[in-house]
């Protein structure tokens, strides 16, 4: 992840490639943008994310990987324990080279996330037997803090007092 996260954006997904394969991962015979990395869970469970950037030049914009695989129903129980260390482990691994993450729950899910130095946004959550990470590119990380100051600003606009004109004094 740390290969992802801080790659000098933006990435192309002939680089997006490059670097899978400078990795050593698995491109899927149908699928580039889906890969099997060396961790050994024996499924797809990395992929990249592109769109149009300008007139037909694609860029990267994500990065998802499964640090966990599926769980077979009768073991999924004395997995969840054994999933929460490891994400323990992960999230103290990165802070260890990020600094202090900012945590969130929602729906379930526990994550942490990491803004480096390349301005990516890096994400690691864990709901039950279940671990993934998340880069997101410079690029989208701009566009989410864009979008979350333009619902701030509405918010702010929408507090205006409300008057009753049937009832002004209320």
């Amino acid at each position: 992840m740390r290969a992802w996260a801080e790659y000098p954006w933006p990435m192309s997904p002939a680089q997006a490639l490059a670097l899978r394969d400078r990795l050593g991962w698995t491109s899927s015979p149908t699928k580039e943008w889906m890969f099997t990395t060396d961790h050994g869970i024996g499924e797809k469970d990395a992929s990249f994310t592109d769109v149009e950037a300008d007139r037909g030049t694609r860029t990267v914009v994500s990065f998802h990987l499964s640090l966990t695989s599926r769980i077979p129903k009768p073991v999924r129980a004395e997995a969840v324990p054994i999933t929460e260390r490891a994400f323990d482990a992960y999230v103290e691994a990165l802070t260890a080279v990020y600094g202090q993450g900012a945590r969130s729950r929602s729906r379930g899910v526990l994550s942490v996330t990491w803004t480096p130095p390349s301005d990516t946004l890096v994400e690691i959550g864990t709901v039950g037997w279940v671990i993934d990470v998340d880069v997101d590119s410079p690029a989208g990380n701009e566009i989410a803090r864009g979008e979350a100051q333009y619902f701030d600003e509405i918010a702010d606009e929408n507090d205006v007092p409300y008057i009753d004109i049937d009832n002004p004094d209320s």
